[in-house]
């Protein structure tokens, strides 16, 4: 499911994704009595470190340079706004990682591993998955505890959201939209059979998305007072 709510950098393939937008775990255990020069944000008292918010805002820029928006050719508005979407997504992520835990939400170690596994998958060997971790001043270790954060927060949203399916009905009317489009470009739209699942996995993802939304902007009310954005 989709579940990548916890940074939106998921665009870059599997590899550069998790390795690029995973931070190590530095700022772990910081508080707000700490040096507020170090820290963005904190959430009930967990610190959002200034190098975790630069290392998400540089991976979101290289997500966007591969759209054809470089961040060079944004204004200042548009800078600003991206650089707030990264911060807010990155307190979310923190919350609903704090709520999952006090809801009992717990990983198996052999789920990480499963998980790990599938990220190495994407390397031609060993040696490269390491070469890519130390590019990204990553250890194996913090990869895998990043890992199961992700995959606690997945778990917790699974319960929250339940099953979503699309119905025939919505599939007709996004197969209908999809020849609309495919007709404009001058081109042969597919049979329904032939993009069926893919339209049915929009569908859901759309679905998924709003409820998560949802979720998240309620959380945020109920845990406001939680959390505290430190000005530059």
């Amino acid at each position: 499911m989709m579940k990548r709510i916890l940074t939106g950098i998921f665009i870059l393939s599997i590899a550069v994704l998790v390795l690029g937008a995973c931070s190590n775990d530095s700022s772990k255990g910081n508080t707000e009595k700490e040096n507020k020069g170090d820290l963005v944000a904190t959430v009930d008292g967990e610190g959002i470190s200034k190098q975790q918010y630069e290392k998400e805002l540089e991976v979101m820029k290289a997500t966007y340079e591969q759209q054809g928006m470089p961040a060079d050719q944004m204004d200042k508005k548009q800078k600003e706004e991206l650089e707030k979407s990264v911060l807010e997504q990155m307190i979310n992520a923190e919350l609903l990682l704090q709520i999952a835990e006090k809801d009992g939400i717990s990983i198996e170690d052999k789920e990480v591993d499963a998980e790990l596994e599938k990220i190495k998958a994407n390397f031609e060997d060993e040696k490269q998955f390491e070469e890519a971790l130390k590019k990204n001043e990553m250890t194996e270790k913090e990869l895998k505890s990043q890992l199961k954060k992700q995959l606690t927060v997945n778990k917790y949203l699974d319960s929250k959201i339940g099953k979503i399916e699309a119905t025939d009905e919505e599939i007709k009317v996004n197969y209908d939209q999809y020849k609309e489009i495919v007709k404009g470009q001058e081109q042969e739209p597919e049979e329904l059979e032939k993009v069926k699942a893919q339209l049915e996995q929009q569908i859901i993802a759309e679905k998924e998305n709003e409820k998560i939304s949802k979720l998240v902007e309620k959380l945020r009310k109920e845990n406001e007072d939680k959390i505290k954005i430190i000005e530059a």
